[in-house]
Order: structure tokens, then C-alpha cells, then sequence
């Protein structure tokens, strides 16, 4: 029987309710035409052994190990390697998939697509029982739609996806946002960029969207987003400077090559795809409650990195009404006027950062 829908797991020191909860979501729903891979990155606590555990009693869960520590881009990059489906399901092993995942890929994986987009929620602690998928057939996206995205992935703007009828809950932008046809992955050679620690889903999808043919939307929430706390898009990061660097790098190349010369990406690029950047910077590292360099270090830091290219002119340009991150507005003003001490107080807060962030993103609704 032919294998239709691989699931990989990527799994690096995963709190083990979580994980265990993330399996045993996945494991009654596996069929002869499916399989769970456990990509383990060389966990140093016992993931590895929990993934063992359940490897060992179910042949169609499989176990690797990545053998050396390569970050999540290897991890992802081996799961197309290893998949034998002939979908890809990428996930992360603290998250949870819908209970009607398997039974709802399978029913539409004979679609005519390259890539099938499907919905999420988030959640912190339980998800709430799901009915059966409802949806009778798949909504075919225009041509047009796979450059739309591209670019929204390329520059963090998700206003691009407007005109296709994607909900709020289409979260295209992570590789765990939709179904990839392996073929399509392989043939035209798209990959993760190995070594880059954050944003490397934006990477692959700027290049996966540019290059689909056809592309489907499936409205039904297939996937469960956990918030938590201590995952990598809150936690303390200290050299982030260098890891945004070499995003920045990774995505201009892309620019360049795919959208050489059009003034609305790289007007786009800079007011969305920096400016998050200078945000994300200011939030998991400069003013982070976690960071324990003194005050004046900190402010040196600071003053640096606003004043350095590409921040520096994005900071000066910015423009909410033209990016649409008017919840930005505030904290870009502050960077602007070099405010270290107000960005101190609200920005290492995350409730007043919160407040501060959604102050002039109500204001603007008012004048819409």
C-alpha cells in the first residue's frame, strides 16, 4: 500500500507531558498509509527515550536521531529526506494536531495542489473536542496567489493574503501552516536554511509559494498552537543581533533574486520585515526581563543597534498607516526619539508592553 502522508516531528528537549501528549494525539489515528517520524536533534534530556518508547511498540512510528545537533532547519530538512509519504506534514512535538488530522488529510490528498493551507488555534492549556472536517471540497487559489504569499512571507505582511479568502486562522507563514506535496519540495529542490535559529519557516516559504503552482486552502483547524512560555518566541535571546543578521541576509537574497527591483516589496521588506526585527530585538533581547546585563550596558546596546543599518532608516521611515502595524507605532516612536528609559519600563514588561502596543492599534480602528 502506497504511503500517503508522512508526519515529522521535530523534537529538542520537549517537557514530557507535552510530548507525550503530542504522540498519543497522533497515534490512534495512524493508518497503513501514514507515519509518524521522531525527529530527535540530539535532546540532552529524556525525549530521546520517550520517543524510543513509542517507536518500539507501533512499526509505523519511527525514530531518528539526528546524531549531531543542527537546530530545527536540519531536523526539517531530514523530514523530507525520510518522508515516504507522498505529503509532508511538518509539526513541532509540543504542539497538538486536531483528532481528525489523519482522516482529514487523507480524504483530500488526491487534491490537484502543491501545497495545502490549513487553519490553527492557539491554546495554553486543553483544546476543546472537534467535530469532524464539514468541508466537502478545497478552495483552489488563484495563480496570482502563490507570489501574494511569497512576498507576505518575505516581509511579514499578512495583508497580502486578503483577496484569497484565508481566514484569520490560516497561519501560512510556518511550515506547520499547511500540507507539502514531497515531489514538489524535491523537484524544485526547497529546503530549510540550515544553521539559521529563528525565521527559517519564512525562508523556506518566500521560496516554496514563489515557486507552487497550485495551491489550496482547507478552512478547518487542523493544527493546535501551544503558548507557552518558556518556548523560543519568549524566551531571552542575547544574540539575537547576530541571528537577525543573518536572516536579514538569508531573506535580501531572496529578495533579490525573486523580486529584484519591485519598490513595493522592498518598500514592504523594510517597513514590516525590519521593523520586526528592531521590534523582536527590543522585546527577546535589549529590554527582556531575563537579561542580565546592567542598565548602562543595555542602553549602550541599544543606542547601537537603532543607529546601525538597516534599522536605523527603517526606524526613521516607518509609517503605520502604510505597513498596517499600527500596534508598532508607539514602541517605533520611542526607538526613534532614542527613549531608553520609557522602552525600559513598558517594553520589559509584557503586560505593558501589551498595553502599550494595542494603545494606537485602537486608535486606528477608530479612523478606519
Amino acid at each position: 500500500m502506497a504511503m500517503k502522508l508522512s508526519i515529522g516531528s521535530a523534537v529538542y528537549n520537549i517537557d514530557e507531558p507535552f510530548l507525550r501528549a503530542h504522540i498519543e494525539g497522533i497515534l490512534p489515528q495512524l493508518t497503513e498509509e501514514t507515519e509518524l517520524l521522531l525527529i530527535d536533534d540530539c535532546s540532552t534530556d529524556n525525549s530521546g527515550a520517550v520517543c524510543r518508547e513509542y517507536a518500539a511498540k507501533d512499526s509505523r512510528v519511527r525514530y531518528i536521531n539526528m546524531g549531531v545537533n543542527g537546530g530545527l532547519s536540519c531536523v526539517r530538512n531530514r523530514t523530507i529526506q525520510e518522508a515516504q509519504g507522498e505529503w509532508i506534514f511538518f509539526a513541532d512535538a509540543d504542539d497538538l494536531l486536531s483528532e481528525h488530522f489523519i482522516q482529514t488529510a487523507l480524504h483530500f490528498c488526491d487534491a490537484e495542489a502543491d501545497i495545502i493551507i490549513l487553519d490553527r488555534l492557539k491554546f495554553t492549556q486543553q483544546i476543546e473536542p472537534q467535530e469532524p472536517c464539514a468541508v466537502e471540497a478545497l478552495t483552489a487559489l488563484p495563480a496570482e496567489a502563490g507570489r501574494a504569499l511569497s512576498i507576505s512571507c518575505l516581509c511579514l505582511d499578512p495583508r497580502l493574503s486578503t483577496p484569497f479568502g484565508l481566514s484569520a486562522r490560516a497561519f501560512y507563514h510556518a511550515a506547520w501552516g499547511a500540507l507539502y506535496r514531497k515531489s514538489f519540495l524535491t523537484a524544485n529542490k526547497l529546503l530549510f536554511p540550515e544553521g539559521q535559529k529563528k525565521a527559517q519557516d519564512s525562508v523556506f516559504n518566500t521560496e516554496t509559494y514563489f515557486y507552487a503552482q497550485r495551491i489550496a486552502y482547507l478552512p478547518y483547524v487542523m493544527y493546535y498552537y501551544r503558548c507557552n512560555p518558556k518556548g523560543i518566541t519568549q524566551r531571552y535571546s542575547g544574540n539575537l543581533p547576530q541571528i537577525f543578521e543573518a536572516l536579514l541576509k538569508l531573506l535580501e537574497n531572496d529578495r533579490q533574486t525573486l523580486y529584484a527591483d519591485d519598490a513595493d516589496v522592498a518598500e514592504r521588506f523594510e517597513g514590516n520585515r525590519i521593523m520586526s526585527v528592531a521590534i523582536d530585538n527590543m522585546r527577546l533581547n535589549i529590554f527582556h526581563k531575563d537579561n542580565p546585563k546592567p542598565r548602562e550596558q543595555r542602553k549602550k546596546e541599544f543606542l547601537e543597534f537603532v543607529e546601525q543599518e538597516p534599522y536605523n532608516s527603517a526606524i526613521a521611515r516607518f509609517d503605520p498607516a502604510k505597513s498596517g502595524r499600527w500596534e508598532w507605532h508607539l514602541p517605533a516612536t520611542l526607538m526613534k526619539k532614542r527613549r531608553f528609559g520609557l522602552l525600559n519600563l513598558f517594553v520589559g514588561n509584557p503586560t505593558a508592553f501589551r498595553l502599550l502596543c494595542g494603545a494606537d492599534k485602537r486608535v486606528a480602528k477608530l479612523f478606519k
